[in-house]
């Protein structure tokens, strides 16, 4: 409301300006045009006059002359208006016979004067010229006199530019009388005409203003109404599309022909990690050779895409140039984060290699084995001992197999999603008990700890979950060593933490562990019969119950996995150990 009153103040005082200069230049205009023809009036007027007393000077001289009896009288005539006028008596050839103001005998011949010519035809004759005698613009009025010759008197008009310059004066004071009350005038009506105008509430009563106005304020009220509710819907889309850009995990820039940033979403701030990215140009932001050709491809009209790589992650970049009226007017670049889907493909390249590689080990073991015995090169007396060799690489390609499948299963949502409420700490036991050879062989010791309860949750899982932790703990660990699983509830988790007393892991290996195939020592592995995916499988299984899964290992003293099962309904038992 406040820009809308200062901008109808401001267009008000443009027309207040406006008005007000066309009356003064009117009044002015009308004031000067005065002034004018009452000059030209006046001049015409003392002109007229000044002519006229000539020619009636003259009547009454030639009146005189033709009723003069001796030279008394025309000597009387001759000064009458010695100091007014010219006088001068001419023959009817021309010849200067009497002039009051120069020696008549010295004058030239007067025949050719336009006044005396018209006298000598028809009786009377004016002129207006310059007079050399007189020195300067002259009247001459010429009679003919009954004895034939011309009277004529002449008279300068000098004294009328004097009594018209005293006049002039006094109309210029005059008009500039005038002229300032014009100015007071022409203030006043303006503000008066205005007054009006600059009272219009568009949100209330109009009554005062002029009727002429009423219609184009009815129109701009109407017009205001319809704009403000266009600035509503442009404000809702504008704030809505902000909040749709502002919450794009996806960024988003736009950039005008030159490159400068007009709009830059949070996502796009946090890929350059830069503040106040508008206004910037995006060629300086970065500098990547290849980014920058894709953004001059887009300001060239033509669209482009190129894989960007920015604080460790891997990005699409799409650029796209906006056209407008058949004109580029800038482009949006568009980035889409694809560090997931490379590290996806990066690892599903690995997994093919691995898995490449850990069937082709035993297929081989096997093929080798079974070329023997089937030319003959097997001793019988070894034939039976390259059966439990090829019994064992048997054994280990369907371990891969089923382990590949489970990991397939987890990696399409096939898993098994039945849940059922099972005591763990029975769980356990049982599989310890599975594994009891495995750990008479190397002496190692398996105790469970902690609270005997139910959990609701997937029984299989947790089996496998069990199987894989204590199968890993006694394969990698020491002679003599020991194994312990401590089971325990915790807010709505169930905590499974496996400990071992073995060979431990590096702390630069330990975030690879629960990779798939990955193994630390290759070498220990093969004689283990591992597949490198036993941690990769509980991984998943966690996950899949809403866990986590956590590794401290220290090298050559041990490791410790520690599972977290979310599970809902659980019911706790006297503690007991083993």
């Amino acid at each position: 409301m406040c820009l809308q009153t200062k901008q109808r103040g401001m267009v008000i005082t443009i027309m207040r300006k406006r008005i007000y200069k066309n009356f003064l230049w009117l009044i002015l205009l009308s004031a000067l045009l005065l002034s004018a023809v009452l000059s030209a009036v006046v001049y015409v007027s003392l002109r007229n006059r000044e002519m006229s007393a000539v020619r009636d000077r003259a009547i009454l001289a030639a009146d005189i002359l033709n009723g003069a009896v001796n030279a008394e009288g025309f000597t009387d005539f001759l000064n009458l208006d010695a100091d007014v006028a010219r006088i001068t008596i001419t023959a009817p050839d021309g010849t200067v016979l009497i002039d009051n103001k120069a020696d008549a005998a010295t004058l030239e011949n007067h025949g050719d004067r336009e006044e005396i010519k018209q006298a000598l035809y028809s009786g009377r004759g004016d002129a207006m010229r310059y007079s050399v005698t007189l020195g300067g613009e002259t009247y001459y009025y010429a009679i003919l006199l009954d004895d034939g010759n011309v009277l004529r008197i002449a008279k300068p008009m000098e004294r009328i530019a004097e009594v018209f310059i005293g006049v002039l004066r006094t109309i210029v004071i005059v008009t500039l009388i005038v002229l300032i009350l014009a100015n007071v005038v022409a203030h006043r009506l303006t503000k008066n005409i205005v007054a009006p105008l600059n009272n219009i509430d568009f949100d209330g009563d109009n009554s005062g203003i002029y009727d002429e106005f009423s219609p184009f304020v009815r129109k701009i009220e109407q017009q205001k109404s319809e704009i403000e509710k266009q600035m509503l819907t442009l404000k809702s889309r504008a704030d809505t599309i902000e909040t749709i850009t502002e919450n794009m995990k996806e960024g988003l820039i736009l950039i005008d022909t030159s490159g400068i940033m007009l709009s830059v979403n949070k996502s796009a701030v946090d890929i350059f990690r830069e503040k106040d990215l508008v206004g910037q140009n995006i060629l300086h932001i970065c500098r990547e050779m290849e980014f920058q050709a894709g953004v001059k491809q887009c300001l060239s009209g033509t669209d482009s895409e190129v894989v960007f790589m920015r604080g460790g992650k891997i990005y699409s970049v799409y650029l796209s140039s906006v056209y407008g009226g058949g004109e580029l007017n800038g482009g949006v670049i568009f980035f889409l984060d694809v560090s997931e889907k490379h590290e996806a493909e990066k690892q599903r390249r690995e997994f093919s290699a691995n898995v490449s590689h850990e069937l082709k080990t035993p297929l081989t073991t096997i093929l080798a084995l079974t070329e023997m015995i089937e030319n003959g090169m097997a001793k019988e007396a070894d034939i039976k001992a390259f059966a439990g060799k090829i019994l064992v690489q048997a054994r280990r390609l369907i371990n891969i197999i089923e382990d590949i499948i489970k990991l397939s299963e987890f990696d399409e949502g096939k898993s098994i999603t039945e849940r059922v409420s099972f005591d763990v700490f029975e769980l356990a036991q049982s599989v310890a008990d599975a594994l009891h050879q495995s750990a008479d062989e190397k002496k190692i010791r398996i105790s469970i700890t902690g609270e005997q309860f139910h959990i609701t949750a997937n029984r299989q899982m947790i089996d496998e979950l069990l199987y894989n932790l204590l199968d890993n703990a006694i394969k990698y660990n020491k002679d003599n060593g020991s194994v312990t699983v401590a089971l325990s509830e915790e807010n709505e988790y169930c905590k499974i933490a496996v400990t071992d007393t073995g060979i431990g892991i590096l702390p630069e290996n330990q975030s690879r562990v629960f990779e798939r195939f990955y193994r630390i020592d290759k070498s220990r592995s093969n004689k283990t019969g591992g597949t490198g995916l036993g941690l990769s499988i509980v991984k998943h299984i966690v996950e899949h119950h809403g866990g986590k899964v956590e590794l401290t290992s220290t090298p050559g003293v041990g490791t410790t996995v520690e599972c977290y099962i979310r599970e809902q309904d659980a019911e706790f038992a006297a503690p007991h150990s083993s």
